[in-house]
């Protein structure tokens, strides 16, 4: 026998599938073992239940032909009686005959007919008070006779066609039926009777050797239910007491009834139709059913033999299915396990996909997402004919909002701008945010390019509605769009979001929440800066920042007192880039502070180079940006370069502005009075511009002021510089502070600040920005004298 599972299947539970648990490969198992029972039970149920039904159909049918055969043999034996009693016509004509013709004839005639009747053995005539007339054969009266012929003359209205006289040893062997006939002469008149003698032995020795069975009976019954007879296979008995069985015979002849009152028997009746007698043939069920209840015996025998078969092979089944189960629990114990790390890596991976294509804060599409969406919608589009637009999105002054309320209340304010993004757009666009605060929107299957402006309108008022409690803030933030056009703009997403991104930053120059379309103008300049973006850093660290120096004169002497290191730029491609073009790009980019270090170590390094080689020493200025006013690491920095380059304190001075100091005016305080604790000098740088309060300066440890070339440009032609020039000099005189101007260019200046009391000044009146070589050449000669 094949096993009923295949263990080739398996695998296929665990891996075909991830949605069929361990659990249902083992309800699966407990399943087979209760269906081979169920199926074994119900197979045994079938088989118990066809084998009982055709047993009892057949059981009906030896029955049934039983009964038809009882039927059959009745009405053979009723036939047979019918005519054997119809014969008795003769002899009735012949006794009429006696009473009207010669009686020796008669006698003659009788006799005759008796000697050739094998059925009636005698014939007598009697007159109306019970004389014999006539006697076939001598006899002794029998006085029994008498009762009966006079009930036949006294019933002369209803004129009995036959009547059965009492049965009597005195007329022969007991199984002879004495028949009395009325006899009438022509005129009706009832005139004697006449008795047969029926040997009803003869009629029913004729069905002796046919099989009614050992309990079969043929009785022979008259009208009311005497029994007269009753013939067996043993043989005929006559004249006897009714017994059971015939009184159930009796039963059946006056009911009518197939099965006698105790339903064990089968019973077949017939009456004559012309004579007061019936046939009533009966037999036991349980005869009739012996021959087939050995036959059911052995059905019975064999299907319980079969039963026990299935039973056991059902069982031997079972119990193969529980070993298996066992091999097979081991084996789902391991699958399942393997599953389960095979589900962990499909997480893992759904989970690695969702990162590399979904943007982790506002669940968009991340930049790797879109450039592939990006990519296939423009291609999709150039095939359809119809127009795309790449919208560059950033927040203005989120970098602010960030740096004040702290980074969970700017991450729910992109959350809430990605939400009003969603619900604005269609979804066929393309929505993503590729960092930070910037957004880039790809705008699908539009018409025309005029739509593209109330779209980005439409998404300016969106997102520059107010956010209401952020984290218990409410916040109003403005977006600048810069969009790019495709075909006309760009065929391919680099280049639209290049474009888009110069437009951007076109946008955040004019004005707050507004959006600009792409100008080609835009690429020379934008280019550039974006060049120097992505190369800053590198610039750094491969040494591609220079320094120029700018002398500081004093106005009594015009001796050269102090430098001003300049940093540029030397491109290798662009060549020199003055500060204005990337000190903006440092401060956006973070590289601010990494600058400012750089310049600070380079000034004193410049130094130690100049005093190994012998040219005066002179103190060298070096600005200090507002990021580096909030840096603790800038007074270790400072005192680091000084000590490795063997310099004092003096030799370095420190230029701050006015606005670095406004950001942060307690923290910037601790750090130049901790660098003025180390000797080093501070100035003021742009004095004037900054709308400083006179308060914070005089609690500052600042040693110059330097005013800002602004008010020196037209200090000829106007009073109100003239004016606050003048003031500013007195007034750091009078806190103790030197003055050095800024900016001078030429010799009316130059007059009227020294006419005011000016201490220093620097500006290209005396020298432009040169190199260390350049100005090492100054430091020698020590004193520029004015042209």
């Amino acid at each position: 026998m094949k096993h009923p599972f295949n263990f080739d299947a398996i695998p296929m539970i665990f891996t075909g599938s991830k949605r069929l648990a361990v659990a249902k490969a083992f309800d699966t198992w407990i399943g087979m073992q209760a269906g081979t029972l169920l199926i074994a039970c119900l197979l045994i149920a079938a088989t118990w239940f066809s084998t009982l039904n055709r047993l009892e159909r057949e059981e009906q049918l030896v029955i049934d032909h039983a009964q038809a055969s009882q039927r059959t043999l009745n009405i053979i034996i009723s036939e047979n009686l019918e005519q054997v009693l119809n014969r008795s016509q003769i002899y009735r004509i012949a006794a009429s005959q006696w009473f009207e013709e010669d009686r020796s004839q008669v006698e003659t005639r009788i006799a005759g007919m008796l000697a050739s009747d094998a059925v009636f053995t005698r014939v007598a005539l009697f007159d109306a008070r019970g004389g014999i007339l006539y006697a076939s054969s001598p006899s002794a009266q029998d006085g029994s006779i008498k009762p009966a012929i006079g009930m036949m003359f006294a019933a002369h209205d209803s004129k009995p066609e036959l009547s059965v006289g009492p049965l009597s040893g005195a007329f022969g062997e007991s199984w002879h039926v004495p028949l009395l006939f009325p006899v009438a002469d022509r005129s009706g008149t009832r005139v004697g009777v006449l008795m047969l003698l029926l040997d009803l032995g003869y009629v029913l020795r004729l069905y002796q050797n046919i099989d009614i069975g050992k309990t079969g009976a043929i009785h022979v019954l008259m009208e009311n239910g005497r029994e007269i007879a009753r013939a067996r296979r043993g043989g005929l008995e006559l004249n006897k007491r009714n017994d059971a069985a015939g009184e159930s015979a009796a039963l059946a002849l006056k009911t009518g009834a197939l099965i006698a009152n105790d339903g064990k028997h089968l019973v077949s009746t017939r009456k004559l139709e012309h004579h007061p007698f019936a046939i009533v043939i009966r037999q036991e069920v349980a005869d009739v059913l012996h021959n087939y209840n050995a036959i059911k015996k052995k059905h019975l025998i064999t299907v319980a033999f079969l039963t026990l078969i299935v039973l056991g092979s059902a069982v031997w089944i079972t119990f193969i299915l529980h070993r298996q189960q066992k091999a097979f629990n081991s084996l789902a114990a391991s699958e399942e396990e393997k599953r389960t790390l095979i589900q962990r890596l499909e997480e893992e991976k759904q989970r690695a996909l969702a990162l590399a294509s979904q943007d982790h804060l506002t669940g968009l599409a991340n930049r790797r997402m879109f450039m592939e969406l990006a990519t296939s919608h423009l291609f999709h589009n150039k095939r359809s004919r119809l127009h795309s637009a790449l919208l560059f999105i950033d927040l203005d002054r989120f970098k602010a909002i960030n740096d004040t309320l702290g980074h969970h209340v700017g991450d729910l304010l992109l959350q809430t701008v990605a939400t009003r993004l969603r619900v604005l757009l269609r979804e066929s666009d393309v929505i993503s945010r590729f960092g930070g605060d910037e957004f880039v929107l790809l705008l699908t299957s539009l018409e025309s390019e005029e739509a593209i402006s109330g779209i980005a309108q439409r998404i300016v008022d969106c997102i520059s509605e107010r956010c209401h409690d952020l984290a218990g803030h409410d916040i109003q933030v403005f977006p600048s769009i810069g969009i790019a056009i495709s075909p006309r703009d760009g065929q391919d997403v680099d280049q639209l979001i290049h474009h888009a991104d110069l437009a951007m930053y076109q946008s955040k120059q004019s004005r707050s929440g507004s959006f600009t379309f792409f100008d080609a103008s835009l690429n020379v300049r934008n280019v550039l800066q974006f060049e120097l973006e992505q190369r800053f850093g590198r610039a750094i660290q491969e040494h591609e920042f220079v320094l120029h120096f700018q002398p500081k004169v004093e106005l009594s002497t015009y001796r050269i007192v102090g430098l001003e290191a300049l940093v540029r730029w030397h491109h290798p491609e662009h060549g020199l880039i003055y500060p204005g073009d990337f000190i903006p790009l440092a401060e956006n980019t973070g590289h601010i502070v990494e600058l400012g270090n750089w310049v600070i170590e380079a000034a004193c390094r410049q130094l130690a180079e100049w005093k190994k080689r012998g040219v005066p020493p002179t103190r060298v200025a070096v600005n200090v940006s507002a990021r580096q006013l909030r840096d603790d690491a800038l007074v270790a920095h400072i005192r680091d370069c000084l000590h490795r380059y063997e310099l004092r304190a003096d030799a370095i001075e420190i230029e701050v502005t006015e606005s670095s100091l406004m950001e942060s005016i307690d923290v910037a305080g601790d750090i130049l009075n901790q660098i003025a604790g180390a000797g080093i000098k501070v100035a003021l740088d742009d004095f004037g511009n900054g709308f400083s309060s006179l308060g914070y300066i005089k609690t500052l440890p600042i040693d110059t002021l330097k005013i800002d070339r602004a008010f020196i440009a037209d200090i000829r032609n106007s009073h109100d510089d003239a004016v606050i020039v003048d003031s500013t000099i007195a007034l750091a005189h009078n806190l103790g502070m030197r003055v050095v101007a800024e900016g001078i260019e030429t010799k009316d200046q130059l007059v009227h600040l020294k006419t005011a009391g000016c201490d220093e000044v620097q500006g290209y009146y005396f020298s432009r920005p040169v190199t260390a070589d350049q100005i090492q050449e100054l430091l020698i000669k020590k004193t520029l004298i004015p042209r």
